[in-house]
């Protein structure tokens, strides 16, 4: 039997804005299409259909990312916005992308892909307990996620088994824990690993 706590917690994760009364806006993204949805009030919606003042609020937040703007430049207005949308908020989670009041939130702690150039944006962060990982420690993270042996790991990233464990040793230490399994535990609760 699981207790009051276990459900009070699974009830605490219901994506933002799935529940009726709920007026808060989630954007989420499908990976195999890079499209982006949107849920508010019970109702999910095609994020053609989000107001105009939410997708301005994306649209300038773009604009302040030059690396961003580089990598979306080809494609026009209503794309690239759709786009950063997705790769920036895609995560459907329990922390409301827009709140009540129609203000945007930070970031979501999303990976779309692990070869997304969105990855270097400067929009992005990718935190494991609050501490910013860089694009070389979430590659790490997945390679060890894979369970490949550390030789082979170090081999594919073209780098010393000392560097790799180098790099090991950081990210314990930015995630808090001891081990590998404890690493990839965290990596999977805060949705470095997908």
């Amino acid at each position: 039997m699981e207790s009051k706590s276990t459900i009070k917690n699974e009830i605490h994760q219901i994506p933002a804005g799935l529940l009726l009364g709920d007026n808060r806006t989630e954007i989420f993204g499908d990976r195999e299409t890079k499209k982006s949805f949107f849920v508010s009030n019970g109702q999910t919606f095609t994020f053609k259909e989000l107001e105009p003042l939410k997708k301005a609020q994306i649209f300038k937040q773009l604009l302040n990312d030059d690396v961003a703007l580089e990598d979306l430049k080809d494609l026009n207005h209503e794309e690239a916005t759709e786009q950063f949308a997705f790769c920036i908020y895609g995560a459907a989670d329990h922390i409301a992308d827009f709140n009540e009041l129609g203000q945007l939130n930070k970031a979501d702690n999303f990976i779309c892909s692990n070869n997304c150039n969105c990855l270097k944006w400067k929009s992005k962060s990718i935190n494991i307990d609050g501490n910013a990982l860089t694009v070389r420690e979430i590659e790490i993270v997945n390679l060890m996620a894979s369970d490949l042996p550390d030789k082979r790991i170090a081999d594919e990233l073209k780098i010393a088994k000392s560097t790799l464990n180098t790099h090991k040793q950081n990210l314990f230490e930015k995630a808090g824990v001891k081990s590998k399994s404890g690493l990839i535990t965290k990596a999977i609760n805060q949705k470095i690993i997908q």
